[in-house]
């Protein structure tokens, strides 16, 4: 029987944004927003402790793909999904691709701008096929 108040993965992935986010803005590292978090526990805070342990990494799968737009130039809220959808292709291999694609996108297009969303997707698709190959 499954638990009514688990969230969903989608549901998670915002949560895990809203940490993110929130550490990018206000220079806070990601371990201080997280101690800062009532809920310690779930796939939100195991995804944001993840992309807060490989950051330096992400960052740099990131740049290499994004061609003339560092992440350091990018909007936080871009920064944010793409350390998350990063993070799961190179370290959750048992999540799907496409999944993790479409969620990101969804992401963009929820709490971003009109032209995060292809921006966003086109550097995750790049990223993917590096990482998992043609799955």
């Amino acid at each position: 029987m499954s638990d009514p108040f688990r969230l969903t993965r989608r549901e998670d992935r915002e949560v895990a944004l809203a940490i993110l986010y929130e550490a990018d803005m206000t220079g806070d590292p990601i371990v201080d927003v997280l101690d800062r978090q009532l809920d310690d526990e779930g796939y939100s805070i195991e995804l944001a402790q993840g992309v807060a342990g490989v950051v330096i990494d992400l960052d740099a799968a990131i740049d290499r793909t994004s061609n003339d737009w560092p992440v350091s130039r990018m909007a936080g809220i871009d920064r944010s999904i793409l350390r998350m959808a990063v993070y799961e292709l190179m370290h959750r291999p048992e999540i799907p691709t496409t999944a993790i694609l479409s969620e990101a996108v969804g992401l963009a297009n929820d709490y971003s701008t009109e032209k995060s969303a292809p921006f966003i997707n086109g550097i995750l698709a790049t990223l993917a096929t590096q990482i998992r190959g043609s799955d």
